[in-house]
């Protein structure tokens, strides 16, 4: 019998995609696992098309997009507080997992006492593109995706992606929740570098293959996430590496800072901006939710 394991999903503004990614599972023969799905405020009529359309589900709402940490966290701990679940698997609603999959990536864990795994990030067919055979640590890495895959075998990683990721209830026990801190990028890439330090393993499958369209969320992407990508490397180095700061901090501005010059140069005027805030903010030390900031970037 396998592991009993809750899927959490978030969702704002977006029932197209989220809807088909639950029906989907909500199909499978065996293994039929508790779906929660946290609404981030929505201002749309997700909610109501989501009761319509996903019975069964654990549906949480929320008054304001919470962010990725804040929002899985809030079904984290309403799933601890029922003590039902083993293991949660965080997916993006824009990603695709089979039955087979999960089943593996469950298997995978309990056979290797593996706290976090993970598949295979590629894009949808017919491209089937590699996105990330897993992570490197975000601290020293620009790009911290693995874009060859070392194994056929299970193997290490410094970080396992949360587009879709699977985790140990008890360590979420052991060693807290997401940090609310980053909003959305770089939480990930903290809770696994602190499972490390507490001794947990960190595994990808390449077995097991997640199809995540990344070409739907584009647009958000062009100002949103470089913002949010540039600025939380500054708070994971405050966070976590402490010591290096003499080194890190510098090499992030510095970097930050070539990357505003060359999407300037681009005629990416959007996303120069929304750079140059995230290097003000994390050399300034301004971190939590910026997002209505800047997504009024022009």
């Amino acid at each position: 019998m396998s592991p009993s394991c809750a899927i959490i999903i978030l969702n704002w503004n977006n029932a197209s995609d989220t809807i088909p990614t639950v029906q989907t599972i909500q199909t499978w023969k065996t293994f039929q696992p508790v779906i929660w799905i946290v609404d981030n405020g929505s201002h749309d009529d997700s909610v109501e098309r989501i009761r319509r359309e996903c019975p069964g589900v654990r549906l949480l709402e929320t008054d304001h997009n919470l962010g990725f940490a804040a929002g899985n966290n809030l079904a984290v701990r309403c799933a601890l507080d029922e003590g039902q679940a083993n293991y949660f698997f965080l997916l993006n609603n824009d990603a695709a997992i089979d039955e087979a999959g999960l089943l593996q990536l469950l298997a995978t864990a309990e056979q290797h006492n593996a706290s976090i795994v993970g598949p295979i990030l590629r894009d949808p067919p017919p491209s089937a593109a590699l996105q990330s055979a897993g992570g490197r640590n975000a601290a020293w890495n620009g790009d911290t995706h693995l874009h060859t895959i070392p194994s056929n075998e299970p193997y290490p990683v410094d970080y396992v992606p949360g587009t879709a990721i699977l985790i140990r209830a008890n360590l979420f026990r052991q060693i807290g929740l997401l940090d609310e801190a980053y909003f959305i990028s770089g939480e990930i890439a903290d809770f696994c570098e602190r499972a490390r330090r507490a001794g947990a393993r960190r595994l990808i499958d390449p077995r097991v293959t997640v199809y995540h369209d990344q070409g739907r969320s584009s647009e958000l992407r062009v100002a949103f996430y470089a913002y949010y990508f540039l600025r939380n490397r500054f708070l994971l180095v405050r966070q976590l590496y402490p010591r290096w700061c003499w080194l890190l901090i510098p090499r992030w501005a510095i970097l930050g800072f070539t990357s505003v010059l060359a999407a300037w140069r681009r005629g990416e005027r959007r996303r120069a901006r929304a750079l140059w805030l995230g290097l003000r903010h994390g050399l300034g030390g301004t971190f939590g939710d910026h997002s209505p900031e800047v997504l009024t970037l022009k």
